[in-house]
Parts: structure tokens; C-alpha cells; sequence
């Protein structure tokens, strides 16, 4: 089948629980949508298998496409979970600690037993080696090129698949950093190497440290996966554009993200915000909230004169999870969104004193909610909104995919029966907890920014928002 160049495009979004698709036909504007379980051992799988699948409905093949599109929490995950790749870092001699110094402010100052997020890169990966640059981009010593080779080899011995270059003052004068990275990637081919002053060539030590040390620690995880995916589409005869949306909203080529994967930080949930804005335009509406509510989290942006806020920085792996100062800092341009509690697969629980809470744990696609009938046995968002009656449970994903109600049911119990309550009550309880949280935490949100949330529209997307966003709209008051 021979198609006009440009008529088909696709995009697609991994998420923690499901990947999602749609297909784009260039003259009628038709779309086609598909979701599949996300795989957590392997993404690349539910992605290309999701493709092939989407592709027959149309009866074309990946040869058709012009460009696709691709969005993904892959890096964000990575780097919550702490699975990405063992991470060296070469500081100039003296400030190896800078990551563990970070800024020497607490987010809570009355708490004596303050936890902060472990640095990436531990204490016996960090080493140093004699240079200085001063403020002003005067070098004041020279790089000793021998001990940058000692330091290299040390770290590929002890099995550091990636090594972050943060020197001092290298936004000013980046030449010692670049020579470094010149002469690492010389003498150790393999090694993916992460220089500061081109990840984020700002003022702020520890920011540029920290973000350098982000980018490193998910450089070979995406090198791997983005190897992955070109080859297999390449395979099946796809010729087009392949790019990726960034946290600031735009599209980067596959080069780019191999190099600062730190850029995908938000990279899915970027994408909904940037649509947010364009059904609020469409609406004739310029203020809107943007509810995103996932299988694992939930995300609000404000779009204000229809416009996405961008920010210059966020925090990633917070150990207190809506406490602003207690996650490592990313400086990296990012949509300006605020995480607001849990999402369709966050498991609910009775907590020390016998109170109900949700989250912040999630069953993922991995077993997923228990009606799924893949293992899960704990009570979910997802379990308590199918025994409410807001899914209909033989047309989930459109009927491609069957839900058990007697299993929601039985994992509902587990937390219906200590409190005495019925499965009924218990699953409303779930739902109303996840929608009060989320209506505090987005109004504090909102509040702050100096705006009214009773003065915007909200759109609520993602795999479980439109069963949430009507209750947190109305407990906002929109």
C-alpha cells in the first residue's frame, strides 16, 4: 500500500502501567487510539508490540509513517527506583563531597533526624584530581592528565558503567572538563561520559554536580533502550523522523537524547500538558488546570493565557513526596507541573494508628491492581473505582481487555474487614482519600502561584483521571 509522504504519523507514551498509542491520518485528521500493559523488564517490548498492533487496524505497516513521536517516564523511573547504571564521578580535587554537601539548607528545620535522597554516585565512585579554574575562567592549575587516567581506569575497575565530569567553575571555562571527557573516552571506548558544563552550563556547583550525575546515571539505561527501538523499527521499515518530547514540551532527535537523557525527566507528562492547552484554546478558554492521573502518579500544571509555565529546574526522588527541598535538583528546563498524589494503581493500606491511606506504593502493570487477574492481590485505586461502578468491567480498554470484579472485591476486603466496613464503603473510601488529597495538594499548589482554582477549567486525562476529575474539580470548587 503506497500512501502520501506525510500522511501517517504516531505517537507513543510509556507509562508505569500502561503505553499508550495514537495514530494520526494527515488529510481527514482521523485518529486511532491502542493501549497495552507497559513490560517494566523491557519497555521496548509493549511499545513495539503495541505498534504492530495499532499499525494492522489501519492495515498499514511502520514503511507508511513519516515521523513518530515518542514520550516516556522511563528516565523518571529510573532514577525514583534507583535503577540506572553504576555511576563514577571526577571532581576537582577538594570538593568530591559537593553531592553530599548539596546546599547545606534543610527543608524542615525543626526536624533533627532530616533524611535527604541519597546521591547517585556514592562516596568510593566519587574521586578528584588536581585542577582549578577560578570565577572568572582563569586557570589557576593546570589538569593533571595523569591522575584523570588513574581516576578513569580506578572507576572502570570497580565497574562504573558511566562517569560524570563536574569541575569547578566549568560554566565559566568548560576546556578542562571537555579535555577530560577527550581523553576518558580515548582510553575507555565503553564508558559513557557526562560533562557538566554541557549538560547545564549554569552558576551553582552543587545543581550542576547533581544534574551531571542524573545524566550519566541514565545514559547507558536509554542508550540501550533508544538502540533498541531504532533497530527494530528500522527492521520493520520504518524510514521517518523518530523524536522524542522533552520536559519543556519540545522534540529532540535521538542523538540528543542518547547525549542528556536528563532531559527526559518529564517527558511524558509534558505532552499533556501542551494538550491541555490546546483543547483549552479550542474551547475558547485561556485558564486551565491539567490533571494528569496515571497508573502511578498524578501531576496538575497550570496553563495560563494558554500557555504552559516553564521552569528551570525539578526536583526528582523526593524522600518526602509533596515537600519541596527534599529531592535532588535537575537543572534542566521542565512544563511546570506539581505531583499530587497517587495514581490508578497506588495501593491502599490501614496505617499505624488504623487510618486509611493510599500510596504511595503502586502494583505498576507488575502484578497491576488485583482486577487485572495477573497476581495482584492489594486493594487499588483502580480495584476501589471497579467496585464503585465507574468501570465497566467487560469494556476496559475499549472490551480488548476483561476485568475481574470478584477479585477488586476480595482485595477490597482486606482493608474493608479491620475496619468494619463494607467492601462498598471501603472502596469509597479509597476513592474519597485519593480525591481529597489531590484537591489539598493541587489547590496549595495553585494558591501559591497567587491564582484562584475556582477561575479555571480542568481537564483530566491520563488512565484514570476521568474517573477522578469531576470529584476534584468539585472539591476545588471549579
Amino acid at each position: 500500500m503506497t500512501l502520501p509522504s506525510g500522511k501517517w504519523r504516531l505517537g507513543f507514551d510509556i507509562g508505569g502501567t500502561f503505553t499508550d498509542f495514537v495514530l494520526h491520518e494527515g488529510t481527514t485528521g482521523a485518529l486511532t487510539l491502542h493501549k497495552r500493559l507497559t513490560t517494566p523488564q523491557d519497555p521496548s517490548e509493549a511499545a513495539l508490540a503495541g505498534l504492530d498492533e495499532i499499525l494492522a487496524m489501519q492495515g498499514i505497516g511502520p514503511g507508511d509513517l513519516s515521523e513518530i513521536i515518542h514520550g516516556t517516564t522511563l528516565v523518571t523511573n529510573a532514577v525514583i527506583e534507583r535503577t540506572g547504571a553504576r555511576t563514577g564521578l571526577i571532581a576537582t580535587e577538594g570538593f568530591g563531597d559537593i553531592l553530599e554537601m548539596g546546599t547545606e539548607q534543610r527543608y524542615d528545620i525543626y526536624d533533627l533526624f532530616l533524611p535527604f535522597p541519597e546521591p547517585l554516585v556514592p562516596r568510593d565512585l566519587r574521586l578528584e584530581v588536581p585542577e582549578r579554574i577560578d570565577a572568572s575562567g582563569r586557570v589557576l592549575a593546570g589538569l593533571d592528565e595523569a591522575a584523570l587516567e588513574r581516576a578513569g581506569a580506578e572507576l572502570v575497575g570497580a565497574g562504573c558503567e558511566a562517569v560524570a565530569i563536574a569541575f569547578l567553575h566549568s560554566y565559566a571555562n568548560p576546556a578542562h572538563e571537555r579535555r577530560a571527557a577527550a581523553i576518558l573516552r580515548s582510553a575507555f571506548p565503553d564508558l559513557a561520559v557526562s560533562v557538566s558544563s554541557d549538560v547545564v552550563a549554569g552558576i551553582g556547583e552543587y545543581r550542576r554536580t547533581a544534574t551531571a550525575a542524573a545524566n550519566a546515571y541514565v545514559q547507558p539505561l536509554m542508550h540501550r533502550y533508544l538502540g533498541r527501538i531504532e533497530t527494530a523499527l528500522a527492521a520493520r521499515g520504518f524510514a521517518g523522523a523518530l523524536r522524542l518530547m522533552h520536559s519543556a514540551g519540545g522534540l529532540i532527535p535521538l542523538e540528543t537524547a542518547r547525549d542528556f537523557p536528563v532531559r527526559l525527566l518529564e517527558s511524558g507528562p509534558a505532552g499533556g500538558a501542551l494538550a491541555t492547552g490546546l483543547f483549552g484554546r479550542a474551547a475558547g478558554l485561556s485558564d486551565m488546570i491539567s490533571f494528569d492521573m496515571g497508573g502511578t502518579t498524578a501531576k496538575a500544571a497550570l496553563i495560563e493565557d494558554g500557555q504552559a509555565a516553564i521552569a528551570p529546574e525539578i526536583e526528582a526522588a523526593r524522600v518526602r513526596r509533596f515537600t519541596r527541598g527534599s529531592g535532588l535538583p535537575i537543572r534542566t528546563p521542565v512544563i511546570e507541573m506539581i505531583e499530587i498524589g497517587a495514581g490508578g494503581g497506588s495501593i491502599a493500606a490501614i496505617d499505624e494508628v488504623g487510618l486509611l491511606k493510599v500510596g504511595p506504593r503502586s502494583a505498576g502493570s507488575d502484578p497491576g491492581p488485583a482486577c487485572y487477574g495477573l497476581g495482584g492481590t492489594e486493594p487499588t485505586v483502580t480495584d476501589a473505582a471497579l467496585v464503585l461502578g465507574y468501570y465497566d468491567p467487560g469494556f476496559f480498554l475499549g472490551g480488548r481487555m476483561a476485568l475481574d470484579a470478584g477479585a477488586a472485591r476480595r482485595a477490597v476486603a482486606r482493608v474493608a474487614d479491620p475496619l468494619g466496613l463494607s467492601v462498598e464503603e471501603a472502596a469509597l473510601g479509597i476513592h474519597k482519600v485519593v480525591v481529597e488529597n489531590m484537591a489539598a495538594a493541587a489547590r496549595v499548589h495553585i494558591v501559591e502561584r497567587g491564582r484562584d482554582p475556582r477561575d479555571f477549567a480542568m481537564v483530566g486525562f491520563g488512565g484514570a483521571g476521568p474517573a477522578h476529575a469531576v470529584a476534584v474539580a468539585r472539591a476545588l470548587g471549579i
